[in-house]
């Protein structure tokens, strides 16, 4: 239970007359009843053997080590020096790298086991130092961002030296004539972790005549990664169906299947694609972190007028809120958001979808099959019959589902989907496209919501310019952009030289009120209706966005890219 260097602590107190015989065997018999999950120094203040202050005192003195105010000090800590399951673990923070010599803080006693792993994790000289508790969880929340045990694995191919563009044909079949190309399987998993490590979103595995075409989806924008010879194709994407339990002799067909991985504290899922081409088969993965569930709806970038009409209509009884925009607009994230903010052990809330992407607490979600016939309109009926208050549907793809969802709504149900179509008020021309009669949808329909994501200007590469007249114009700030500042990036080693790191959302949000009740009644036109909504304060997707530009957030290019102009 006690190390070597919890003991030499006791002999410390009991020299010091800081504890007695009698207190420090009351600390073992509590230590034996509840653990100390938190570490020796926190079991010691828990249990009140010391005030925090008083044994950072006794730990400098007993193992002659100095003490440090940590909280000034973040700034200069180095990131990404240490894994965050070893920091969490050992209760440890780096704060300076002079060389090759690291100081790290610690709250615990120095323990000679986790100096020794840290010496060869870091290959320096561990200088320890003792801070406060409340001091180490302080800057421990600030620094934690920093600290990325994903960027710490290492590559153990060179992608690029496999790049018949970069490397030449000549050069590689030297290579293979030397036997120097590496297994497929460790080929794929180099591809799989170079993915994560650079948050994309997408791979795509592309075949054609005298190449394999790998690229990333990152921020929103695919980019070339490399080349393979023609000859990695088919065994690449063999590797990737085994890995995605799909029949790897089925050539013919599209497939679709799942990969899980896990990387030191983080899981992702992949959601696998093959379909056959004229020149062989092309896979495309989506990556999704578990972590992204984690997400509010505070933390998604919506305007206060915004997110305070999405909030009021998830506080509806009844009703059905639909999230639109294309594939990878972050519909999905959007959905599972809003489920975080109405979650209760009071509520009944079951998902139908297809895949179930994230794993949510509380939830009872069920995962289409329409191999087994569990369709999302039969598995919408049945989960009629479980007395849920709020229903999550995937997708309205056909006018079955719709219907069944509308007529859920109508019956006290709140009920959250996607549609695809290109902004907020096309969902409900859409809808009754689909088929669902205008008298039930008017009074069925509370809200909808439209989202693209824009790519973000790196902060680190930030730099003022003035955009062309033709971008002032489209955007219609030809009299505005003399008392503005606009930005952009100029590109970095933090952003890869694009000029953009991370994405963010633009969103618009439409309430159903009874004007516009009384236009899906009428089977009116979309411009009526959206000319409706603007009259009751509505703002549309590039209102939105041109507030985020105007903020520095983004540039009017990703703007104009992601929306369309009315000029």
């Amino acid at each position: 239970m006690f190390s070597k260097e919890d003991l030499h602590f006791r002999e410390y107190c009991i020299a010091q007359k800081l504890l007695t015989d009698a207190q420090w065997r009351q600390f073992e018999d509590l230590v034996n009843n509840h653990g100390m999950a938190n570490g020796f120094a926190q079991a010691l203040v828990d249990f009140k053997f010391f005030s925090e202050f008083d044994l950072a005192d006794a730990f400098s003195d007993a193992f002659n080590l100095p003490f440090m105010r940590l909280y000034s000090e973040t700034a200069s800590a180095p990131k990404e020096i240490i894994s965050d399951a070893f920091l969490k673990q050992h209760r440890v923070i780096p704060m300076f790298l002079l060389g090759n010599e690291l100081t790290v803080a610690i709250v615990d006693p120095p323990y000679r086991t986790m100096i020794e792993e840290l010496t060869k994790m870091t290959k320096a000289r561990i200088v320890p130092v003792v801070s406060t508790l409340t001091d180490f969880q302080e800057t421990l929340s600030i620094q934690r961002g920093g600290f990325d045990d994903i960027q710490r694995i290492a590559s153990t191919i060179d992608l690029e030296k496999f790049d018949v563009i970069k490397t030449g044909e000549v050069e590689l079949a030297r290579m293979e004539e030397f036997g120097q190309f590496p297994p497929l399987v460790r080929l794929v998993d180099e591809i799989f972790l170079r993915a994560v490590k650079c948050g994309a979103s997408d791979i795509h595995l592309e075949q054609f005549e005298h190449e394999v075409k790998l690229r990333f989806r990152t921020d929103g924008v695919l980019q070339r990664i490399a080349s393979f010879p023609k000859k990695f194709g088919e065994g690449m994407i063999a590797v990737i169906k085994t890995k995605a339990s799909m029949d790897m002799f089925e050539k013919r067909k599209p497939q679709d299947g799942r990969i899980t991985l896990t990387y030191e504290t983080r899981s992702f899922d992949m959601r696998v694609s093959v379909i056959p081409t004229v020149n062989g088969e092309k896979t495309v993965l989506r990556i999704l972190s578990k972590s992204s569930i984690a997400v509010k709806l505070e933390e998604m970038g919506f305007s206060s007028q915004n997110l305070a009409v999405l909030l009021h209509l998830l506080k509806q009884p009844n009703g059905l809120l639909v999230v639109t925009g294309p594939t990878g607009s972050g519909k999905s994230t959007t959905l599972y958001a809003a489920l975080n903010r109405v979650k209760s052990v009071e509520r009944n809330i079951v998902t139908i979808e297809n895949p179930v992407e994230y794993q949510v607490d509380t939830v009872n979600q069920v995962q289409v099959d329409p191999e087994k016939d569990l369709t999302f309109a039969s598995a919408l009926r049945a989960i009629l019959r479980q007395d849920p208050n709020i229903i999550l549907v995937g997708e309205i793809r056909d006018g079955e589902t719709g219907t069944i969802a509308t007529e859920a709504a109508l019956t006290g149900h709140l009920v959250l989907s996607t549609l695809h179509t290109n902004d907020a008020v096309g969902a409900i021309p859409r809808l009754i496209n689909m088929g669902i009669p205008p008298y039930w949808l008017a009074p069925g329909l509370i809200g909808a919501v439209g989202q693209r994501l824009v790519r973000r200007i790196c902060d680190e590469c930030k730099e003022e310019y003035e955009p062309n007249e033709e971008m002032l114009y489209v955007n219609g700030l030809i009299g505005l952009h003399k008392r503005v500042t606009f930005f952009r990036g100029v590109g970095c080693t933090k952003c890869g030289f694009r000029g953009f790191k991370g994405r963010i959302a633009i969103h618009e949000v439409l309430s159903v009120n009874e004007a516009i009740q009384d236009l899906i009644y009428q089977n009116a036109t979309t411009i009526k209706i959206l000319q409706q909504a603007e009259k009751d304060g509505f703002r549309d997707l590039r209102f939105d966005g041109l507030k985020k530009v105007l903020a520095g957030l983004t540039t009017l290019e990703e703007v104009q890219r992601v929306t369309r102009t009315g000029i």
